[in-house]
């Protein structure tokens, strides 16, 4: 099961899919960072995350991509994949071969995914590529190929903030769809896309 998500578990409607879909309250949980690497607000947000995560009675540990062994990841119930700088997670997933890992994970257990944590899940990065390339600019990342999870979905998390923030956001989101034939969900904070096989459910 995978949780998309623009900002986490924030709103009543996730939280509440989220008990829903956890089968107990004494499982393990992988908070994995690795995208917030020049985050500079990183210790603030990750020590949130942690107490949000263990109200739900989970046992949190940090697990990075490219530095703990892949196969420790089986050792989890919880995949919680935070967000950051997209194409350095993707870089990152890719030269330390966690893909087939992550792809079991999503199978068989719970991966939520955070902004660029949910991002990866898709078919690729192209179009965040074309609306943020700055963000790829010291990654320089050249294969946007993404895991391919999410049942042919695609989505961009902070859908105001991209908004104000990029330039005719909405008119290059809608070109994006003409052009590839591909509907694209924009999420706000605290909305979410639910894929648990091949059902699919909106939180908005």
């Amino acid at each position: 099961m995978i949780f998309l998500t623009s900002n986490g578990l924030t709103s009543e409607e996730l939280q509440n899919e989220f008990l829903s879909a956890i089968r107990n309250t004494n499982m393990k949980c992988a908070v994995i960072p690795t995208a917030m690497e020049k985050e500079k607000d990183k210790d603030i947000w990750l020590e949130k995350t942690i107490a949000e995560l263990k109200k739900y009675g989970l046992t949190c540990e940090f697990f990075y991509f490219g530095i703990d062994n892949n196969d420790k990841l089986n050792e989890y119930d919880i995949l919680y994949i935070c967000g950051g700088n997209v194409f350095y997670l993707l870089s990152t997933i890719k030269q330390c071969c966690v893909e087939n890992h992550l792809k079991t994970a999503a199978n068989e257990r719970i991966i939520v995914g955070v902004s660029a944590g949910s991002l990866i899940m898709q078919a690729n990065l192209e179009l965040i590529r074309d609306l943020i390339p700055r963000m790829n600019k010291r990654v320089k990342l050249k294969d946007f190929t993404g895991l391919n999870l999410t049942n042919g979905i695609e989505h961009l998390p902070h859908r105001t903030r991209y908004i104000e923030s990029i330039d005719s956001f909405e008119k290059r989101v809608k070109t994006y769809q003409r052009k590839t034939g591909i509907p694209v969900i924009c999420l706000e904070d605290g909305q979410g896309i639910i894929i648990n096989d091949n059902d699919i459910k909106e939180i908005f």
